[in-house]
């Protein structure tokens, strides 16, 4: 009975994730990723070593051994918990390559290979549409690998996996270090596709074409602010100016709801009027303030008896190795870097208790006449 119930809330719930690109005058390129769910999640941040086996289940009139495939190098990615079980699937993850895929959801637009037409020389590359996360971290070390496999058919056939004994709707966004990127989607009627990710962005349904076109929508915002004069009027023959008494009117009218067009909208606008960061340190500070004005709060929003908010945020660094993270009561920063994984597989829960998300300063308090002023 668990399991249904927790099954209904998945298809029901997880559709508001949202991840952001940005990239540094030094060069980094930092990858922001929040996920957006309706009960609080067992996340964990998995590391595990190059030479690790994937095994990868069948589908219905293929035979013999499960497909394999193993990971060319280290990687570091987000695995959930329900019902006391591994999901199939990572929401998350990056390579020491300097590779990141997010898994965001795509209701009412996915659609994957039936798994009963794999058959014959197919079978050998064919993968549930569950496993691709951990398949593109494993096998590939720049977005242009990735483009080039599926251009010349060597990517592998598709077909839609079972997480929880559902079939979860998702589409991929896929950056390297350069800051290249793609979406991948499956799309009903439309079959494979994917886009050069120019905007930097990505968030849930529609496709990203129609994301991109709904952004004409949206020229007029700007980081000064508009008619700094004020507001000028006349009445019986006198004329009248009421000026502005506070800032930020460039900005007047950026969706601030959480659907998934002003999602994208809004994350559009602010990473292009944001300043561009002189480092990779500023980016990730950055990243991190900017994934904050997407965050919801717990008990904001609302979906049938069930409340929607944000357990977590990453923020990775794809230059230098690292994932930066922060839970929902422990709002602490915190990283993993892959010069200082283990061996062996490993893994960290993200969330914390709230005594971890702060320090206690007083012990750091001085004299006022002994402050540095400069």
């Amino acid at each position: 009975m668990a399991r249904h119930f927790l099954l209904a809330i998945l298809l029901a719930l997880a559709d508001s994730c949202q991840e952001i690109r940005v990239v540094s005058k030094d060069g980094g390129v930092v990858v922001g990723r929040s996920m957006e769910f309706s009960i609080p999640l067992n996340s964990h941040l998995v590391s595990e070593p190059a030479g690790t086996v994937h095994e990868a289940p069948l589908p219905p009139n293929c035979h013999g051994n499960p497909v394999t495939f193993t990971n060319r190098f280290k990687t570091i990615s987000n695995w959930n918990v329900f019902a006391e079980k591994w999901t199939n699937s990572i929401a998350d993850g990056v390579n020491e390559a300097g590779v990141s895929i997010s898994i965001l959801w795509f209701k009412g637009y996915a659609e994957y290979l039936n798994p009963a037409d794999i058959s014959g020389v197919t079978c050998g590359n064919a993968l549930p549409h569950t496993k691709i996360g951990a398949y593109i971290l494993a096998k590939y070390e720049s977005v242009e690998e990735v483009k080039k496999d599926l251009e010349n058919g060597k990517f592998p056939a598709i077909w839609a996996g079972t997480d929880l004994n559902i079939v979860p709707p998702i589409h991929f966004n896929i950056i390297d270090k350069t800051g290249a990127g793609i979406v991948l989607e499956h799309t009903k009627g439309e079959g494979v596709k994917w886009y050069d990710n120019t905007v930097g962005v990505t968030t849930n349904s529609p496709p990203y074409p129609w994301h991109l076109t709904n952004l004409r929508n949206y020229p007029h915002f700007q980081r000064n602010d508009k008619g700094r004069e004020g507001f000028e009027y006349s009445s019986l023959g006198n004329t009248y100016i009421l000026s502005q008494q506070w800032t930020g009117s460039g900005l007047l009218g950026i969706p601030g709801d959480y659907t998934s067009p002003s999602r994208f909208v809004k994350a559009a606008t602010l990473l292009s009027l944001a300043p561009k960061p002189a480092t990779t340190d500023e980016a990730i500070v950055q990243a991190f303030h900017l994934m904050n004005a997407a965050d919801i709060p717990y008990g904001i929003v609302e979906t049938g008896d069930r409340v929607k908010y944000t357990p977590w945020i990453l923020v990775k660094d794809l230059s230098r190795g690292c994932v930066y993270y922060r839970g929902y009561t422990d709002l602490s920063v915190k990283r993993l870097c892959f010069d200082d994984l283990p061996w062996d597989p490993a893994a960290v829960k993200i969330e914390g208790n709230f005594s971890d998300g702060f320090k206690d300063s007083s012990g750091d308090l001085r004299p006022l006449d002994s402050i540095s002023l400069d």
